[in-house]
This record gives C-alpha cells, sequence and structure tokens, in this order.
C-alpha cells in the first residue's frame, strides 16, 4: 500500500495535477483510509522523497521528478504555496554564484571580488584562485563564467574552457602547443594546424588550473598576451594572433613561491578560497545534505544515515577538503546500496560503510551529536531542518551584533540601538510564527514545555506576560541552540570580545532583565541540562527588555528588607502581584543581626543591580541613618527610605513608583496615610472550598482547578484547592483542615469516599447529570444570578473536547480518537458495556495518563499494589492488548500501577449506569 501511494503521488506529480495530490484525494483514488494515507505522506516528506506544501488542501509532490523535470536540486521541502514552489524552482534555474553553499557567508568576500573583477571594463581582469586541493577552485571558476553570461558581458557562443597544467607538467613544449595554437609542421605529429585554446576561448574564459605546473618558458610566453592580447603559435613567429578571452588561474602551492614575479604583477587580484575547515559547521552540514541529495537523486532511493555517520562527517578533519568529504560519502552510498535490496526505497548508511580509515569510535564517543542520543537514525529532512535552522539562528545572531558594533562605533546611540534589536526579534518573529518555519515535533514540543515552566517559574512573577506566539519564537530559538551543538559558524567564533562587550553592557543596563535571563537558563540546565551560551543569555535578555518595554526597572531600584524568614519576601511578593508589575527586590533578614552585617548585605546585592538612579529601601526596624551612612557612597544615586514598612505602605509606595511619580511626593503622601486602626472581631469565618483531587495525578488536578476557577462566577470567595489522590485515600482530610475550610464538595476522576463530603464526578460535569446537585451544594453561597451564570460555566467549559484541550498538551483530536478506539476494544475483550459516564470518566482519566507518560511524569505507586497485579494477570494483558497501538505510538509504557486505576472505573461501572 505504501507504495501504491507513493506512485500516485509521482502520477500526480507528472501530469501536474497537483490538486489531486491531497490525502482525501489519493485515499479516493485508491479507496482507502484517509488517515492511512496521510500517514504515509508524512513519512515520505520526513524521509525527502515528497515536497510539501502547505495549502487547504496540504499537497505533497514527487521531489525527485520535481528536480528532474526541472534540472534543479532543491534546498527545502516545505513550502507556503505552488507559487512559492514555482519561484523557487525558477530562482534555482537562473542561479550562478547562488548556487555555491557559502555564497553569502565564507565565500562571500571570494564571489565579491571574482563578480567586480571579470565585470571591469572592458573585458575584466585576469585573477588567480588560491587554495588548498579539494576547496571548489574550479567550480568557482565555472560559477564565474556563469554569473558573466547572466550579466551579458559574454554570448552562449564564447565558450569556458579548462587547461589543467598538471597534464603537461613534463611537456611544456605541448603545453604550449595546446595552448597558444600551432602550425602544421610545427613539430613532429603536428599533421595539421591547432587554432589553440586561447584562440579558441576568444571572448570567453580560459581557467588555466593548476598553473603552479606551467613551466617559467610558458608563463614568459603569457607576458604578452595578458599585456597587449596577442602572441604567436608555434611554428609561426611571424604572425601575430589576436584574442580577448579572459584568463582565470588557480593553484594550491603559495603564488609567491610558485609563480614569476613578473607573472604575479600582471595578475592584480589574487583570491584566496577557505577549506574545509575553515568554512564553519553550518555550511560542512550543508554541503553533507547536498552530496547526499545528489546521491539519493541518481539511485533514486531515500537516503538516511546513523547518528554515528553524521557525527564522523560533522568532526573529521578532511585532507582534501570538499573533494574527500565527497569521496567518503559517495563510498558510503556504494556500500550501502550494495547491501540493499533492489525494491528497498530507503538506502541506510551505517558506520561499517564509511572508509575503514575514517570511523574514530572514541573520536565519535568524545563529541557531542547534533541529535538526542535516542534518535539513531537522521533522515535528510533533519539534516536540512538542521541546517536551515542554524541558518536562521545564525543570521538573528549576525545581526543583533551587528546592530552592538554599530553602537559601540558610536554610529548610533543606546535607544536605536535597542529598538533596532527589536526589529531583529521582530523579523525572526515573522520567520518562525507568521511563516510557520518550525517543527512542531515531540522534541520541540518538549523544549517549549520546559520554557513555558521555566517562564511561568520565573518570569511571571516579574509582571512579564508572553502570548502563546511569542513562546513559539523564543522556544524555536532555544531547539535551535539544542540542536545546533556544532553549528556555532565562523561569525561568532570570532566575535568571542564583542560578544563579551554585548553581555557587559546589557548585564550593566537591563541588569533586571539580564537576571530573569540568567535564571531561566539556570533553570533549563538544572532541570534539562540544556545549556544556553553568552550570545544566547544575551538575546533572551532583550526578549523579556522587548516584552518590559514599558518598564524602565533600571532607573528605580524597590527595595523591602525585613528581619524574619520570609516576612520581605512575602510583602515584596504580594505587592508586586498585586500591581502586576515587578517594583520591589527582598531581602529576608534573621533576627539577631547586626546592623553593620545589613549594610554589608545592602551592599553586596546593590552591587549586583548594575546601573541605576534612585533606591527605594522600605525597613522594619533600625536606625535608618546607620543604613544610609553604609551605603557605598560611589554608586551616586539618590535614596528614600522609610521604616516600619507593612504591606499597605508598600502597595502604596509601589503604585506611586508605578505611576512615575517623584520620591517626595510619595512618601510625603504614604508618610500622613501611615496612621494604624483597629477594630476586634468575635466570630471566625470559614473559607467555602471547592476540593480538587484526581486519581489522574496533582498535574490534571490542578488543570481541574484552572477550569472551576474560571467558572465560578468573579469576586466569590469560593476557593478551589489541589490534593493528592494517594494522600486523600492514605491520611484522609485532618479536623484541622475542616477548621479552616467549609468544604463544598471534592470534584474529581475516582471517589475518594470521605465522609459527609459530597463528591462530583468530573464525567458527570460532561454529560451533564449534575445540575441539581450543583444547585443543592452552592446555593448558601451563589444567587440566582451567579448560580445561573456557574451552571452556563460548566456547560461551556466541561465540554469533553475543550477538557482535554486544557487539562493535556498533546493534540486532543488524535489523542481522544485513539483512547476511544482502544477503549472500544477493551470493551469488546471483556464483554461489557461501559455506561456513558464511565466511558466519559474514562477518555479524561487516560488521556491525562498517556500525557503524564510522555511528559515522564507517571504513577508509579498504588495501594495494594502487588495484591493488584497477582490477582488481575488477565486484566493487565488485555488492556495491554487494547493498548498497544497508543503505546506504540506516544511511545510510552503504561505501568500496572496506572492499569490499576483503570480497573477502579471498570469496577465501579455498575454504580454510574
Amino acid at each position: 500500500m505504501k507504495e501504491q501511494i507513493y506512485e500516485q503521488i509521482k502520477q500526480c506529480t507528472a501530469d501536474h495535477a497537483y490538486e489531486k495530490a491531497s490525502a482525501q484525494m489519493i485515499a479516493d483514488a485508491l479507496h482507502v483510509s484517509r488517515n492511512v494515507v496521510s500517514q504515509y505522506l508524512n513519512e515520505f516528506f520526513k524521509e525527502g522523497r515528497c515536497i510539501k506544501i502547505n495549502t487547504r488542501p496540504v499537497l505533497f509532490l514527487d521531489r525527485f521528478l520535481i528536480e528532474e523535470q526541472n534540472q534543479i536540486t532543491l534546498s527545502d521541502t516545505l513550502y507556503g504555496s505552488e507559487a512559492e514552489l514555482e519561484a523557487a524552482i525558477n530562482k534555482q534555474q537562473h542561479l550562478d554564484f547562488e548556487e555555491l553553499i557559502g555564497y553569502d557567508d565564507s565565500l562571500q568576500s571570494v564571489i565579491d571580488t571574482c563578480k567586480a573583477t571579470i565585470s571591469y571594463p572592458p573585458n575584466g581582469l585576469p585573477f588567480l584562485l588560491y587554495g588548498p586541493t579539494g576547496t571548489g577552485k574550479s567550480l568557482i571558476a565555472q560559477k564565474t563564467y556563469e554569473y558573466a553570461l547572466h550579466q551579458g558581458l559574454i554570448t552562449q557562443e564564447q565558450p569556458f574552457l579548462i587547461l589543467n597544467c598538471s597534464e603537461y607538467a613534463n611537456n611544456p613544449e605541448l603545453l604550449s602547443a595546446n595552448l597558444f595554437g600551432h602550425k602544421r609542421g610545427a613539430f613532429t605529429g603536428a599533421d595539421k594546424d591547432n587554432p589553440g585554446l586561447l584562440k579558441l576561448a576568444q571572448g570567453g574564459i580560459l581557467f588555466l588550473d593548476e598553473v603552479h605546473d606551467l613551466k617559467a618558458e610558458c608563463q614568459e610566453k603569457l607576458f604578452l598576451f595578458m599585456d597587449k592580447g596577442i602572441y604567436h603559435m608555434v611554428g609561426d613567429h611571424e604572425h601575430w594572433y589576436e584574442s580577448n578571452a579572459r584568463l582565470i588561474f588557480a593553484t594550491t602551492k603559495d603564488p609567491k613561491k610558485c609563480l614569476l614575479k613578473t607573472l604575479l604583477r600582471r595578475i592584480p587580484m589574487i583570491i584566496t578560497v577557505p577549506s574545509l575547515q575553515e568554512r564553519g559547521m553550518r555550511e560542512r552540514i550543508q554541503l553533507i545534505l547536498t552530496m547526499f541529495q545528489a546521491e539519493s537523486k541518481r539511485l533514486h532511493k531515500t537516503i538516511m544515515m546513523t547518528n554515528t555517520v553524521y557525527q564522523t562527517l560533522v568532526t573529521t578533519d578532511f585532507p582534501g577538503n570538499i573533494g574527500d568529504l565527497k569521496n567518503c560519502i559517495q563510498a558510503g552510498c556504494v556500500h550501502a546500496y550494495y547491501k540493499c535490496p533492489p525494491k528497498e526505497p530507503t538506502l541506510v548508511v551505517d558506520a561499517f560503510d564509511l572508509p575503514a580509515n575514517l570511523v574514530s569510535l572514541k573520536a565519535v564517543s568524545d563529541k557531542r551529536g547534533a541529535l538526542d542520543a535516542q534518535n539513531a537514525v537522521l533522515t535528510l529532512a533533519d539534516l536540512s531542518h538542521m541546517a536551515g535552522n542554524d541558518q536562521r539562528q545564525g543570521r538573528l545572531n549576525k545581526r543583533i551584533l551587528e546592530k552592538f558594533a554599530a553602537y559601540e562605533e558610536a554610529k548610533i546611540g543606546y535607544a536605536s540601538f535597542l529598538e533596532g534589536c527589536f526589529a531583529v526579534l521582530d523579523d525572526y518573529y515573522d520567520a518562525i510564527v507568521l511563516k510557520k518555519r518550525y517543527r512542531q515535533n515531540a522534541e520541540f514540543t518538549y523544549v517549549q514545555t520546559l520554557l513555558k515552566h521555566a517562564l511561568d517559574l520565573i518570569a511571571d512573577p516579574y509582571g512579564i506576560h508572553f502570548h502563546n506566539s511569542d513562546l513559539i519564537a523564543m522556544s524555536a530559538y532555544l531547539h535551535d541552540c539544542t540542536r545546533g551543538a556544532y553549528a556555532r559558524n565562523d561569525h561568532e567564533q570570532h566575535q568571542v570580545h564583542t560578544i563579551s562587550a554585548l553581555h557587559d553592557l546589557l548585564q550593566e543596563e537591563l541588569h533586571r532583565e539580564y537576571m530573569i535571563a540568567k535564571e531561566v537558563a539556570n533553570h533549563l540546565h538544572a532541570n534539562a541540562d540544556l545549556h544556553l551560551d553568552l550570545l544566547a543569555l544575551c538575546i533572551f535578555t532583550l526578549y523579556f527588555k522587548k516584552f518590559n518595554r514599558a518598564n524602565d526597572w533600571n532607573k528605580r531600584v524597590g527595595l523591602i528588607l525585613a528581619h524574619g524568614y520570609s516576612t520581605a519576601s512575602s510583602i515584596a511578593d504580594a505587592v508586586n502581584r498585586s500591581l502586576d508589575q515587578y517594583i520591589f527586590d527582598a531581602i529576608d533578614m534573621p533576627m539577631n543581626v547586626s546592623t553593620a552585617a545589613v549594610v554589608e548585605q545592602l551592599n553586596a546585592h546593590l552591587s549586583k543591580m548594575g546601573h541605576f538612579e534612585e533606591l527605594v529601601l522600605l525597613v522594619d526596624m533600625g536606625s535608618l541613618e546607620a543604613i544610609d551612612q553604609g551605603i557605598d557612597a560611589s554608586r551616586n544615586i539618590n535614596i528614600a527610605m522609610m521604616n516600619h514598612v507593612s504591606t499597605k505602605m508598600a502597595l502604596a509606595v509601589g503604585n506611586g513608583i508605578k505611576q512615575g511619580r517623584s520620591l517626595q511626593e510619595i512618601f510625603e503622601e504614604v508618610a500622613q496615610a501611615a496612621v494604624p486602626t483597629y477594630h476586634l472581631i468575635a466570630r471566625r469565618h470559614k473559607d467555602p472550598l471547592i476540593l480538587c483531587s484526581c486519581a489522574s495525578g496533582l498535574g490534571t488536578a490542578e488543570r481541574l482547578q484552572h477550569i472551576l476557577e474560571d467558572s465560578l462566577p468573579k469576586k466569590k470567595a469560593i476557593k478551589v484547592l489541589t490534593y493528592d489522590y494517594n494522600t486523600l485515600i492514605e491520611k484522609r482530610l485532618t479536623p484541622a483542615f475542616f477548621d479552616d475550610y467549609e468544604v463544598i464538595c471534592i470534584v474529581g476522576t475516582l471517589n475518594p469516599n470521605i465522609d459527609e463530603v459530597p463528591f462530583i464526578p468530573l464525567e458527570d460535569l460532561v454529560i451533564n447529570v449534575t445540575m441539581d446537585k450543583l444547585h443543592d451544594y452552592f446555593r448558601n453561597y451563589l444567587d440566582m444570578e451567579e448560580m445561573r451564570q456557574f451552571k452556563s460555566n460548566i456547560l461551556k467549559n466541561f465540554s469533553l473536547s475543550n477538557l482535554i484541550t486544557t487539562l493535556t498538551i498533546l493534540n486532543p483530536g488524535i489523542l481522544l480518537e485513539h483512547v476511544a478506539t482502544a477503549l472500544d476494544h477493551l470493551q469488546e475483550e471483556m464483554g461489557v458495556v461501559l455506561s456513558n459516564a464511565t466511558c466519559v470518566g474514562l477518555y479524561v482519566h487516560i488521556c491525562c495518563l498517556i500525557e503524564r507518560l510522555v511528559t515522564h511524569a507517571g504513577i508509579d505507586t498504588y495501594p495494594y499494589l502487588e495484591a493488584f497485579v497477582a490477582q488481575h494477570q488477565d486484566f493487565i494483558a488485555v488492556v495491554k492488548r487494547c493498548f498497544s497501538v497508543v503505546e506504540r505510538y506516544y511511545s510510552v509504557e503504561i505501568a500496572p500501577s496506572e492499569i490499576a486505576y483503570i480497573y477502579e472505573y471498570i469496577e465501579h461501572n455498575e454504580e454510574k449506569s
């Protein structure tokens, strides 16, 4: 079936019937399931066999056929429209230098010089390409000819001819005869006239390769031609012959040592071509990709490689440069092709296919691969994605460094520098989010989840909020960082001092944002072993400033200093959250600390704050004079201090700071209002409470908590808290808990059976069978309008699709489809019919279970687990069979402890019927 689908794609591509190349049209044509077709189409795309066009519907075309029809090699396999693909094809058909990998990076100066030299009036100037063997000098000469052709400097009739001087190293006379031409009888064997390459290249380009093998007398014969465009043919010293051929030379040896000085003087431009090692890792990856694509096109097979092969190719120092690399890849493909069955569409190159002297297991093990350890096989699509990601990330980094260089050179001011950086970040956002240049695969989702958790934990308390699209752009940059372990291009490697200077500037001027970026980096490193280098840290600092442009943290610094374990921290956190802006830092001091120690810690804290102009200091007790005199005078800052700090005082001061009022005005107003009041309360109020507890885990309970909070009418003092299900089962609720709260009900997936506390199953909210109970439970807390609003929100927020979307980060449609199918199989094998309520409960529970396993947060405990496993081996086996497709699809394993909770649902089926 897989190959039938591929043949259908080829047919649509060959007939230019692109509109028939969608998953639905192919499924209709072959009379198979659309889901099956879609799965195979995406496999073809990942393998690099298909081009994907992101229209509606999505189209898939045969890549090899497109390239063969147009005589091109496409560098990408993902396009936004047919017009974008057509533009890419047309661009490939009219390229010259742009076909060279590195034309806009390591080869840019080489290409610019070639263009300028060959275009110099009236007939260009000769130039010499100097570089090690295998660096592409011949290809650059060929592209120079194509450039001249496209620019109208020469015509199609004026040729590009090559003379390899090394072939005549021991026969200089024959070389002269071929170069300048010869007359009949000029030497033995000259039985007819030969016009010579200079004449044949009339108006075009003559490329003299390996020119160091040109003997001195031959070099001397070129002088007159290079000066006046005239020469003698061998055997005819009476007549002068003319040619206006342009000359390009190439050598692997030092021109000053192998060529006559008189010849060198006539070659105005000597252009050094970089070696493979000097080309940077991004270009090496692109070269490897292009070479494998060429072999894939030649063999008409999809090519993959093992991670070991990839690491070997990107880390080996090839003496013969690009030529050696190409030979190595071709050798690997030859050996893999020999082992591959003829009808097998995929060719996998492994380490044993490479030349034996190339693979060093120690060298490979000492390097960190660009892929995770579990990704043993790399497709060409993956390689293209890596090269493209690094180019995208490298372009952003390069532009940021260019903005900083302009600032350092005093070409722009600091404000213009920041705005320029924000514009660069906006362009990156457009490239990632608007053009959807990212892959929402498991690896990207993992990075995105990690970053969101870090931002929620660290950036949110500072009042920095992100839209989901902003999170995608930052996640793409972080994802590029993790996959670009090898791919730091030369532009960055040679700007270590510039990057360090940028880092120092941002640490000083954007200290708050820098500290947030540092905390996020430390969190990612500690929790996921993701390392942000110095430049990435700068990029994240600029991101945080971009999202916080309205607040200038770096002019005023607010600081609360109080005695106690967390007194200052609690006040600062409460005020910052209330004002939805980060105003105050906090220093918590032990009760018995001296004033000198307080001052010492205060100065240490301020020394890390970078540049600021005003300090607002709120303290609980102690001598203000002593603190004032102890602050480092060299900072040259204005200081405003007030004692007897309280949350109310801090809130008033913070609000004044947020409004931008003067310190004098703020403190005078706060001082006048600082009159304490009191009243006594004879009775104690217990807060009404909804308790969320789910056998699916505390994470599910926390998400359920957010849904219920959104459903309750605003400004109602009904709290929603979570409670671990196993703890609730084993230890119950303590009397002290009931002293603090009036528990209205427990909402969750399985009933914990707490005496005198009603339980509302989650599935009952989904199928709307608890509305009367809701009225009974909440009538003492909600009036008629609030009850109507509450029920309406429950109906809206607790639809099954919305619930699954909220409770998991996985694709809800695909997840529900897998779970529903598996549950149908389970009922068939067990011979039972589960009630609607039980099915809905299991949908929610199992969807959350799968998410926990995907994110490695599975439940490995269950009361009396050993007894359950001993008594229910058959049930465990049935569940494993029925959910095998789900386990394979999500690469997870459902443990017996998880199966035990599924058993509880089914066991209580009759109670829910």
